[in-house]
């Protein structure tokens, strides 16, 4: 039953992505874009497919073991079972796409122009190493690295911190 399920899924999967990479290279500017749906619905999403593949695919032969993480010979054993491979797939995926939304919204906030935005994004989506770089080597020569870290270093409003004892009001 489930042994066609990684070859269907993988379609699934990929058109999810491709329309979350639309969204942020189309609307790269719009917080519906890079904020809720690349970078929370789609994610979500694409992390339940893994986990209901990762649940139903770990058992089947040839089954996975923890131990075999520690060696690269064990994860290519691993994934020699489609279901485990295709969780690996949507694993860098994923978190490709999650990168893209980050530098849309970080783009966004330095003023970042759009033409150099661009190629670092399609980077990101085929080859997540050189987009990222791309991204980070450009905010840098433009001095905006310095922005980035501002803008990362803000505490979230409508905070308080963490633990904080709530204070008794006086009696006078």
């Amino acid at each position: 039953m489930f042994d066609n399920l990684p070859h269907y899924l993988y379609f699934v999967v990929m058109a999810l992505v491709v329309i979350g990479w639309l969204a942020l290279i189309v609307f790269p500017r719009q917080t519906w874009a890079n904020y809720w749906f690349s970078g929370i619905v789609i994610p979500s999403i694409l992390c339940a497919i893994y986990m209901f593949l990762l649940l139903v695919f770990w058992f089947r032969p040839p089954a996975a073991r923890i131990t075999e993480f520690f060696t690269l010979e064990g994860v290519y054993t691993m994934f020699g079972n489609r279901g485990l491979l295709l969780v690996a797939w949507i694993n860098l995926i994923t978190m490709d796409l999650v990168v893209g939304a980050w530098m849309t919204r970080k783009a966004a906030q330095i003023r970042m122009p759009y033409i150099f935005l661009l190629p670092g994004l399609v980077l990101t989506f085929v080859f997540a190493g050189f987009g990222f770089t791309w991204y980070v080597m450009v905010a840098g020569l433009h001095g905006r690295v310095a922005e980035i870290a501002k803008f990362e270093g803000q505490p979230p409003p409508n905070t308080a911190p963490v633990f904080a004892r709530p204070t008794a009001p006086s009696i006078e």
